[in-house]
């Protein structure tokens, strides 16, 4: 399933690519289903670093997402692929100027596996939600004053 979302933010593309490339280094807001956030591997940010997630995907269940930055191109492009139980995907944010702010375009593919791919159509609806959520809730971060 393939998704393509885009929002505006009223930030320079260099603040909102420093966002999300400096994922690991700010604390989750309270509501976020991420529990945990961290680089696997020391060195400079770019192509082959990695993260590690824990995420709350039901009420009764938590997954481990892994991640690895495939692209990385500054203020531009940021691709990462990932892989969850069951499901794996690749991620790419394009970061284009508009009218002195960012259109932020977030373009993601998931692949589910198992079983799971039987729920095809609600976990569509469900992920293209929050997906959508937290493009907004991005938006909401980074013009309330949020500084690098």
């Amino acid at each position: 399933m393939d998704f393509d979302l885009s929002i505006i933010i009223e930030r320079s593309p260099y603040i909102v690519f420093a966002f999300l490339r400096d994922k690991d280094t700010y604390p989750q807001e309270d509501n976020s289903p991420v529990l945990l956030l961290e680089r696997t591997i020391a060195g400079p940010l770019g192509v082959g670093t990695r993260y590690r997630e824990i995420v709350q995907m039901l009420p009764f269940y938590k997954g481990e997402i892994l991640s690895e930055i495939t692209h990385f191109e500054s203020r531009h492009r940021l691709d990462e692929d990932w892989q969850g139980p069951c499901m794996k995907g690749c991620l790419t944010y394009l970061f284009l100027p508009e009218n002195g702010g960012t259109k932020l375009i977030q373009r993601e593919t998931v692949n589910l596996c198992g079983l799971l791919w039987l729920l095809s159509p609600l976990f569509k609806l469900t992920l293209g939600s929050a997906l959508r959520r937290r493009l907004n809730d991005i938006k909401h971060v980074l013009e309330s004053g949020w500084i690098q």
